[in-house]
């Protein structure tokens, strides 16, 4: 391995870390926030009755309750404890990671201003996230909820720490919140980093002009590194950017995919869960971004 590689390797990895922390930063700050101040039943109260009404409030619902793709599986745990729709909670748990100001503000930096992007990102996330939310929006929380959860663990997720107020002030709180999110996800990022560096400095150029110049194969690839590498929401989309040599369409399906299936949120999906909803939610979102992505790779790259 050459010096002049693994100086392109620390360039690579160095530059995608420092232009994607202050948006992780701000995604923490923003959990932080909302675990301190938000209350429990605002999301509740603004339910319309009908499921497409439902359905639609879910989707949106990120931009009042934003949160990462790691702690939002018990925050809608305790959504559907507390009476809201299934309807409205799975959109939320599959969307909001995305439908957020900071995750479009973020992917609209990486791509230097691409509003497509960012607008293709949003809508290859809410399609799969209305489906489930239409489709299993007419049963009850006991029907999608794994039986004899214990609730008192409601407040803690286990991939993230994300505990409740230790006590002591709101604002020490909401920042010690956000202190033990952005720590958490930072490593994530840093993988991240690291095997797009992998990719675009060691690999084999033939390798990657096989993948990357096949539709099918670049969008399958790249949906497969984005469940492994399991990359926070709020950076990811530098990671994609950085991917220059595969098609648009494959690098959509690297940000619509991540963030509602990936090797953090499997297990959170299999403890919360009753396993044919496990299987909903690793099926139906993984089909439509794949069709979908695989006509956008076809048609304009």
């Amino acid at each position: 391995m050459d010096f002049s590689g693994m100086q392109a390797f620390a360039a690579v990895v160095t530059a995608i870390v420092l232009e994607a922390a202050p948006f992780l930063l701000l995604g923490s700050l923003a959990a932080g926030a909302v675990e301190a101040w938000m209350p429990e039943g605002a999301l509740e109260r603004l339910l319309p009755k009908s499921r497409p009404g439902r359905v639609l409030v879910g989707l949106l619902a990120g931009f009042l309750l934003p949160s990462c793709e790691c702690g939002i599986v018990p925050l809608a745990r305790r959504l559907l404890r507390k009476g809201v729709p299934v309807a409205a909670a799975l959109p939320y748990m599959l969307a909001a990671p995305v439908v957020n100001p900071i995750s479009m503000l973020a992917t609209w930096v990486a791509f230097r201003g691409d509003w497509g992007m960012v607008l293709g990102r949003v809508a290859l996330v809410a399609v799969p996230a209305a489906a489930l939310g239409l489709a299993l929006g007419d049963r009850k929380a006991r029907d999608v909820l794994a039986p004899g959860l214990d609730m008192a663990h409601d407040a803690g997720c286990p991939c993230c720490s994300h505990g409740g107020a230790h006590g002591g002030s709101k604002i020490l709180s909401a920042l010690r919140h956000a202190a033990e999110e952005f720590l958490d996800m930072s490593r994530f990022l840093v993988l991240g980093a690291v095997a797009s560096a992998i990719f675009k400095v060691f690999l084999p150029q033939g390798v990657l002009e096989a993948v990357a110049g096949n539709p099918l194969g670049a969008v399958a690839a790249l949906m497969l590194l984005a469940v492994l590498l399991s990359i926070c929401s709020q950076a990811d989309a530098f990671v994609a950017a950085s991917l220059t040599m595969f098609p648009r369409g494959a690098q959509l399906a690297f940000l619509a995919l991540g963030p509602v299936l990936d090797l953090k949120l499997i297990p959170a999906y299999l403890a919360v869960f009753r396993r044919p909803v496990v299987r909903a939610l690793a099926i139906m979102p993984t089909v439509i971004i794949f069709v979908l992505c695989a006509l956008i790779a076809a048609l304009w790259g």
